[in-house]
């Protein structure tokens, strides 16, 4: 199952969250250097997700896979990345940035899942009409470190 998303966000993120996390994202080490060059920030039951345009838009398809997709060599996607998340609540939220608006909501099995985030078009971000766009893949799996499949480097 695919959902299109297209919001109105604030400070170049989004979040993916647990319906019942608590404080996601209030530690000091939440948005640290690490986290904006890996453009995601990892809490528990909570994920900050970096957007790249300055028009605070956020696009991008949410996909509900029964496994782990593979990576393809030729891949086109300018960065990727994944983290797990584990939702107690049974319930995934999308929520904007400051106001943490609902988004979507996908109810869910209560388990442990893996996130993993393609960023395409990073580069055409920064025009009157963005171009930038990401896929998120969320799968069941055991917990994992977060992990950058593909390091993209920003040219501004």
């Amino acid at each position: 199952m695919t959902h299109q998303l297209d919001f109105f966000t604030q400070y170049g993120q989004f979040y993916l969250a647990d319906k019942d996390a608590i404080h996601g994202g209030d530690g000091p080490d939440f948005w640290s250097d690490a986290a904006h060059s890996e453009r995601l920030a990892v809490d528990e039951g909570f994920l900050g997700v970096v957007i790249e345009n300055d028009e605070c838009m956020a696009k991008a398809s949410l996909s509900i896979l029964e496994s782990a997709p593979e990576i393809d060599a030729s891949e086109d996607a300018d960065h990727i990345v994944e983290a797990s998340i584990e939702l107690k609540s049974g319930c995934l939220q999308v929520l904007d940035c400051p106001n943490s608006f609902v988004m979507l909501e996908i109810p869910l099995e209560k388990a442990c899942y893996r996130v993993r985030i393609y960023g395409y078009s990073l580069d055409l971000a920064y025009q009157p009409q963005p171009e930038d766009y990401l896929h998120i893949a969320i799968w069941k799996a055991d917990f994992a470190p977060k992990v950058v499949l593909r390091q993209w480097i920003s040219g501004y």
